[in-house]
């Protein structure tokens, strides 16, 4: 009994250092689950945020307002004064000879301007608008899934991380096990102190390992902060597992490819070049314009013929316009947003390809991921129990030291598989749901 309560010393000391170190630097600190995290991310990050912006803005200015439709209405006012000399020999024979004589003038007008017709291009330019708030709506969901396909990702690097420093503590508490069992065996002269001296050395380099994995691990939760929008030196604790799907199945591109953000997206810059096109288009036709005024104008001069004149009333009129002749500028525009809309069409084209074969490639690299998960579950169970059947054979002078320390090190590395295997499952799986536009549901 005293010789296991010696044995497992070192773990328990270990343990309890660690549990210490945690505690003192993170005060009140909990566990961030995934969905935490995904909520804070939706609420907090920038690039969010400065999508919803952009949102907002291409909602303000879908107005018909904006699209030309509605009239302008502008006040207009003045008022003069001035103190001349003047000398005005009139056609009768008469003379004014006037020294600072002062001239007044008011004038006010109240104008509006109405474009009539101008080609329909006032209604293309509000579908074009229209357009315009759909391409802000649809980069919005983008952003949001991407986000969260990053903030999963992520937050599943830093869970990795997390069970990288377990497997490497795993190699430190078994090498202070080991050390134990060396020392004893050498100090009963059954033994060589080689062993002993190797397990020391076993123990420093697990030790190492250790401080340079937890700087991998804090790397990691300051990536996750900065996506979170959080200060990137806040502390916190991750779950130790992560939600696997490993039932995903194909789906077929019909199924999911016009549901594709990116896709939508370049679809919609498409159209939107096609608005583009039918601008240039009404730029042929005539533009009717009325105006319409009320007018005010009065003037009291000094000296003069007319000493006092006083005008008033409103006046309105229809105007019509009709390009004639520019340099042959309407048409090399109209033949650049033909070919604009050529391009945006091969666009659509390309990164429908490319989005198809991304999704075979992804699904291709899920399901060797998920083969390889249950490879490595059964691997676990193999050395574990290799572990235990060496070190109770150690303990009873059956194996030796190599033999045991091969042991330890299949299990360690078992668990680093482990860990990278649950990864790729959780990555490759968001990518899929990504590309199928099924994250955000």
């Amino acid at each position: 009994m005293k010789l296991k309560i010696i044995l497992f010393l070192p773990v328990w000391l270990l343990s309890l250092a660690q549990l210490a170190a945690q505690e003192s630097s993170t005060p009140g600190r909990g566990v961030l689950t995934l969905r935490e995290a995904l909520n804070i991310a939706l609420d907090q990050n920038y690039d969010i945020q400065i999508a919803g912006v952009e949102l907002e803005q291409a909602k303000t200015n879908n107005t018909i307002g904006n699209a030309g439709m509605l009239p302008s209405v502008n006040l207009y006012g003045g008022a003069t004064r001035s103190v001349t000399d003047a000398r005005i020999e009139l056609a009768s024979g008469g003379v004014q000879d006037r020294k600072g004589a002062v001239s007044k003038g008011v004038n006010g007008a109240v104008q509006l301007d109405w474009i009539l017709f101008d080609g329909l291009g006032m209604f293309v330019n509000k579908k074009r608008l229209e357009q315009m708030q759909e391409i802000g709506e649809s980069s919005l969901k983008q952003q949001v899934q991407s986000t969260i396909a990053q903030v999963i990702t992520v937050y599943a690097e830093v869970v990795r991380q997390k069970q990288q420093l377990a497997a490497i503590d795993t190699s430190l508490a078994l090498a202070a096990e080991r050390m134990v069992l060396a020392q004893k065996k050498f100090e009963v002269g059954s033994a060589a102190k080689t062993d002993y001296l190797q397990s020391q050395v076993d123990y420093n380099a697990a030790k190492a390992a250790s401080f340079t994995q937890e700087a991998l691990l804090r790397q990691a939760k300051d990536s996750l902060n900065i996506l979170l929008g959080r200060n990137e030196f806040e502390y916190y604790d991750v779950e130790d597992t992560l939600p696997l799907n490993k039932q995903l199945a194909y789906r077929e591109r019909s199924t999911w490819l016009d549901r594709n953000i990116s896709v939508m997206l370049a679809r919609q810059q498409k159209q939107l070049a096609e608005y583009d096109l039918k601008m240039t288009n009404s730029a042929m036709l005539p533009v009717v314009n009325f105006s319409a005024a009320y007018n005010y104008n009065k003037t009291e001069n000094g000296a003069g013929v007319a000493l006092f004149n006083r005008v008033y009333g409103p006046q309105g009129g229809l105007n019509i316009s009709l390009p004639l002749f520019n340099g042959f500028n309407l048409q090399r525009e109209r033949k650049i947003a033909k070919q604009e809309v050529f391009r945006k069409d091969l666009l659509v084209q390309r990164q429908q390809n490319a989005v198809i074969a991304r999704y075979r490639t992804i699904w291709r690299q899920y399901q060797n991921a998920v083969k390889s998960l249950a490879l490595e579950e059964e691997n676990m169970t193999y050395a574990r129990e290799n572990v235990m059947i060496q070190q109770a054979r150690f303990r009873v002078g059956v194996a030796n030291m190599l033999e045991l320390r091969e042991a330890e090190a299949s299990l360690v590395a078992a668990m680093a598989r482990l860990a990278d295997a649950v990864f790729t499952v959780k990555a490759t799986e968001t990518r899929l749901l990504e590309i199928e536009n099924n994250l955000l549901q």
